[in-house]
């Protein structure tokens, strides 16, 4: 099969064809995030065209954070599937990655891909949970924010600021294992009433949360801090901001299920688990993604 098919680094003429394979998929993402993505120039489409047809038959996308890379939206087309196709695919994503200087790479597999990331070399890590909670009328989210003023602040929290920022990004190397500067600085420029940081008295970095507010869905994107208490500051902070924009129907994030922490607090607020994909890993082993100080995934994208 691979003699009918082209495969080439999309472009943003490729954009709206790119959106239809993730609305095929109903994946959650929306025009923003693609467009996000395609900005950047760490983070790569790859489409697959039929050469006797010319039609776009697959899309993977391969994102690079230093040494860490991820692989996510692996998508063929169903009548194109059970061909080989997806592992192409992933193969050329893994060449991308690797050439741009990645030693492990990481994915989100729905279950039913996990026999082809194996076979591709990828190992399974832990399950990466996806939880939401909907909200069906205004008193809902006063609600859940009454919930949160149960537990006593433990630092103040606020808006990120430009100063801010610099900090946040060291300290994401380290604890992220790669470097997201060219993910996070474009959340803090595109919705800087949802980044929130929280410093200790001594002004010390805690915590931050980097979130986004569009088509009535608050998603809390990017988040890690060092404990309960300050977690649930700042999902609080980015509760009482989506209040002040109006209709909100629906609160989501990823979180991967060695964040003790921060599923405890998502169970006692009332979120729901809707689904689950499988982390795992190609090349070197190591803890980057998965320190279980993140209590939100930047951008779980699933394959």
């Amino acid at each position: 099969m691979t003699g009918y098919l082209d495969f080439y680094i999309a472009t943003q003429e490729d954009f709206e064809d790119i959106f239809k394979f993730l609305d095929m998929v109903a994946w959650g993402e929306t025009r923003e995030d693609i467009t996000r993505i395609m900005r950047n120039s760490n983070h790569k489409y790859i489409s697959v065209i039929d050469k006797e047809t010319a039609e776009m038959v697959g899309i993977t996308l391969a994102a690079s954070f230093g040494q860490i890379g991820i692989i996510g939206h692996v998508i063929v087309k169903p009548e194109y599937r059970g061909m080989g196709i997806g592992e192409e695919l992933m193969n050329e994503a893994i060449k991308i990655l690797q050439f741009q200087g990645c030693t492990t790479i990481k994915l989100d597999a729905v279950k039913l891909a996990k026999t082809l990331y194996k076979r591709v070399g990828f190992v399974f890590e832990m399950n990466s949970l996806r939880y939401k909670i909907n909200i069906e009328k205004p008193s809902d989210l006063d609600n859940l924010i009454a919930k949160t003023k149960e537990y006593d602040q433990k630092f103040p929290v606020s808006n990120c600021k430009e100063d801010d920022l610099a900090v946040i990004l060291e300290a994401d190397k380290v604890f992220f294992g790669g470097n997201r500067e060219d993910f996070l600085s474009p959340l803090f420029e595109e919705h800087p009433d949802f980044t929130f940081i929280t410093r200790d008295k001594d002004n010390s970095l805690v915590g931050y949360l980097f979130g986004t507010f569009q088509n009535k869905v608050l998603k809390l994107r990017a988040g890690i801090t060092d404990s309960f208490e300050s977690t649930m500051d700042l999902i609080r902070a980015a509760l009482v901001t989506a209040k002040t924009k109006g209709d909100i129907q629906t609160i989501g994030l990823g979180i991967l299920e060695n964040s003790k922490s921060g599923i405890k607090i998502l169970k006692e607020l009332g979120f729901e688990q809707t689904s689950y994909s499988l982390r795992m890993y190609y090349g070197e082993k190591t803890s980057a993604t998965t320190n279980p100080l993140i209590f939100a995934i930047g951008d779980p994208a699933k394959g």
